[in-house]
């Protein structure tokens, strides 16, 4: 299935972020035109001038009138106010002064300022000359008295000749008092009562001294009617300059005014025009990220709808593998297991050397089909997350001996050797875990230094990390001086069917389970699991491992060769006839009798006498083992009574914890041993275990022996000793024919000579297994000048003259 491309979220993301952008953008630039236009707004002090100048207009107008009010009284205090506002006048002009920054309109201000001094000036004097003109008033009681003191003399005047003379013209008056200054000229005086010359002198005196005071006095009046008249002008000069600066004042905001208005329209224009063109802009993009987003949502969909379709289809072939395995594993560890203990059984008997061969050979295949079908199961059931993990006290040093030791008997033909370190804490120890994945984890590790270690030694060291009173960390390596692992590669060994290099698995074989296995169960023993290595100096793998400590303790292993058991009897239940026989062939060996059912309802009539143990199988048609065993349990058989019930079975899906839950004493996986077998049996009954004897009859290895060769595999091809012999001769002959060739050819170091011998010799060598000789002739086959030096071909030459020397002497030997 095609995999979806990951750009859902991604557009989704580019379409948030560009409509974001474009929403910041818009943002920013109404932001700068609204700052603007409030800067505007608040940076404008016209409308402040103006309130300003309407004070001072007020001002103006109450300084008027205290000016009035000053002059109509001619009180102290009413002048004092009348400064006081003054005071406050041009206060008002100096504000109105730091509003604008106008040189004309500053210029106006001082004008009215100087206006305003000049009219306080002419205020004063006005007031000095009215109250000047009212204390002159007495001059014209005077006259008036004067007038009166005439009349009293006969003498006429215009007032009494003419009701209202103020109504008379310049010239009427003037006629009108000719007229009485003639008649006062005609009237008689009366003289008995006054010295006419001496009144009339002192009226004459008088009059002219009060005309004179009154021709001043008038002439004050005109200099006050001058100061008035100027004091008007000073008023009207000041409201026409503050009428003036009004109107410039009043242009200043109207021009102000409309060019904010322009600005404030163009910004608003221009919010309105990005505001257009940022919404159609975020529509288009919502519609193509719109579009984007809906054809990636149905192609996820797509996708969404195939990946479940191949979910269900990998669920239901995973379903199926494991139905598939778990069936199959029956069928095929039956077989397993019946080849496994037929080899056994024939190991047991006396066999020839090509019979021996055969023999070794038939149980090597078994157990590496056993092994590849449960690291198969194992990591089936790893995979589907089912496999769980045992908590039972054992001893991790009893563990270690037995891997050792197997190790040590399946590679007993490699010339490397075991060593095993384990520390004295750990020795005296039982630890609580699963000892049967542990021991899976350590046996692949083991046969993996073995699988790659061709001379060297293997070490197999434990010790206890850390420690505390109840837990402990135990650190397994394994080490071996085998062929290395690169840096690069060395990740990719722990998974699975991978090997470190392309010919690992046709060289050295392996399907690159085991340690993908031994990963992934060392997580689930929550341990760890690592590799340190170097190419061409060997590999150490480090397990390490949490465990809880028991108190057990650790009883000494007793090791015999051969065991048996006495007086024991077993009922036997499998629907497999090869098995079955195979069983009771193994239990014979081991002294124990038997009695043999395919079935259920077989076992139930005929088993009516005592017995000691029933093995039997789990999976079989007619009646599975559990049912068996709950039958029996219910008492359908007479002679039961609570002997122990041992399960066999090839599923290794059911943990054994189950088995021994349903009522079962033990549980055997196929293919299982002899070995095995017989330590269930011991375990079960250690009262009855007795040691028997080694089998003289079981043939002894070649009487002649040589680490160089073995005459194993060439036995197997071949009938009798004779034509051995004959064989052996006529190799022996071409051995020597083909060693003084390669001699001379060395001498000369003709290469094409010495390739050409080396790959004749290889065939034959092959078959008697010449181990020292195989690695050299495989070097020469190849060899040229260019990549083999004159010292290094000298010193493989020395090298298989010797061993070739070694394998003559050998082989006289055998055919003498």
């Amino acid at each position: 299935m095609q995999q979806p491309k990951n750009k859902l979220t991604l557009k989704i993301i580019l379409s948030y972020l560009v409509i974001l952008a474009l929403a910041v953008f818009v943002s920013a630039f109404i932001y700068s035109e609204y700052k603007a236009y409030i800067q505007n707004a608040s940076e404008n002090s016209l409308d402040q001038k103006f309130i300003e100048t309407g004070m001072l207009i007020n001002l103006v107008y109450e300084t008027d009138g205290f000016s009035r009010i000053a002059l109509l009284t001619e009180k102290e205090e009413d002048f004092i106010k009348y400064t006081t506002k003054v005071d406050s006048l041009y206060n008002q002009i100096e504000n109105i002064k730091k509003l604008t920054s106008s040189a004309f309109q500053l210029k106006q201000l001082d004008s009215v300022k100087s206006l305003l001094e000049e009219k306080t000036r002419n205020i004063e004097q006005l007031r000095v000359l009215t109250i000047t003109s009212n204390k002159d008033s007495s001059l014209d009681d005077i006259l008036d008295e004067i007038k009166k003191l005439e009349e009293t003399m006969g003498k006429n005047s215009l007032e009494t000749m003419i009701k209202n003379p103020s109504i008379l013209s310049k010239k009427e008056r003037k006629v009108w008092q000719s007229y009485v200054d003639w008649l006062n000229a005609s009237t008689l005086t009366d003289t008995t009562k006054l010295n006419t010359k001496m009144v009339d002198s002192m009226l004459v005196a008088s009059r002219f001294i009060v005309s004179e005071a009154k021709k001043e006095n008038s002439r004050i009046r005109q200099s006050l009617q001058q100061k008035e008249n100027e004091l008007i002008r000073n008023d009207l000069t000041i409201s026409e300059q503050l009428r003036q600066i009004i109107a410039a004042l009043d242009f200043e905001i109207s021009k102000n005014n409309n060019l904010e208005k322009e600005h404030r329209l163009a910004s608003i224009q221009r919010t309105s025009y990005t505001l257009k063109l940022a919404s159609i802009a975020a529509a288009l993009i919502m519609l193509l990220f719109t579009y984007l987003i809906l054809t990636d949502f149905f192609k996820a969909e797509k996708f969404k709808t195939n990946l479940a379709e191949a979910k269900q289809y990998s669920e239901d072939l995973l379903k199926s593998r494991e139905q598939l395995i778990s069936t199959v594993s029956h069928d095929l560890k039956t077989p397993l297991n019946t080849i496994l203990g037929y080899t056994e059984l024939i190991e047991d008997t006396p066999l020839s050397e090509k019979q021996q061969h055969y023999s070794s050979q038939i149980s090597t295949s078994a157990t590496f089909i056993s092994k590849l079908v449960n690291d198969l199961l194992d990591f089936s059931k790893l995979e589907a997350g089912k496999l769980t993990i045992d908590a039972i006290p054992f001893s991790l040093e009893n563990c270690i001996n037995d891997i050792a030791k197997a190790s040590e008997d399946m590679y007993a033909q490699k010339n490397v050797s075991l060593l095993v370190s384990i520390s004295e804490t750990v020795q005296n120890t039982f630890y609580i875990g699963d000892p049967l994945r542990i021991q899976q984890i350590i046996h692949n590790l083991v046969g993996n230094a073995f699988k790659f270690t061709e001379e060297g030694t293997i070490e197999i060291s434990v010790t206890e990390h850390k420690q505390t009173a109840e837990t402990a960390v135990l650190q397994i390596s394994v080490k071996d001086t085998g062929i290395g692992i690169s840096k690069e590669k060395q990740q990719l060994i722990f998974k699975e069917f991978t090997q470190a290099e392309e010919d690992t698995a046709p060289k050295y074989g392996g399907y690159g389970l085991g340690l993908a296995i031994s990963k992934k169960l060392s997580q689930l023993l929550n341990g760890s699991l690592t590799v340190t290595s170097k190419l061409e100096e060997g590999s150490t793998f480090t397990l390490e491992l949490p465990l809880k400590k028991s108190n057990r303790i650790i009883p000494k292993k007793q090791v015999s060769k051969q065991q048996g058991f006495s007086k024991i009897k077993g009922l036997i239940l499998d629907d497999d006839a090869t098995m079955l026989e195979l069983l009771g062939e193994v239990l014979a060996l081991l002294n124990v009798e038997t009695e043999l059912y395919t079935t259920f309802t077989e076992l139930q009539k005929r088993a009516t006498s005592d017995f000691d143990f029933i093995l039997t199988d789990i999976q079989m048609p007619d009646m599975d083992g559990f049912t068996v065993l709950k039958k029996i349990q219910q008492g359908t058989l007479s002679a039961y009574s609570q002997q122990p019930i041992i399960a066999m079975t090839g599923n290794r899906a059911i943990e054994k914890k189950v088995y021994l839950e349903k009522g079962f004493s033990n549980m055997l996986l196929k293919p299982f041993s002899k070995d095995q077998l017989a330590k269930l049996l011991s375990e079960l009954f250690p009262s009855k275990i007795e040691i028997k004897a080694e089998n003289s009859e079981i043939l002894q290895s070649p009487k002649h022996a040589n680490e160089e060769y073995s005459l194993a595999l060439l036995s197997s091809f071949v009938g009798d000793k004779a034509a051995l012999k004959e064989i052996l001769s006529e190799y022996l002959n071409q051995t020597k024919k083909n060693r003084i060739e390669l001699e001379e050819a060395f001498q000369t170091k003709d290469f094409e000579t010495i390739n050409s011998i080396a790959h004749k010799m290889l065939t034959m060598k092959r078959q008697i297994e010449a181990k020292h000789i195989l690695p050299i002739l495989e070097r020469l086959e190849k060899a040229t000048s260019e990549t083999i030096s004159d010292s290094e071909l000298k010193t493989l030459s020395e090298t298989l003259k010797k061993h070739l020397n070694n394998l003559v002497t050998g082989l006289e030997k055998e055919i003498s």
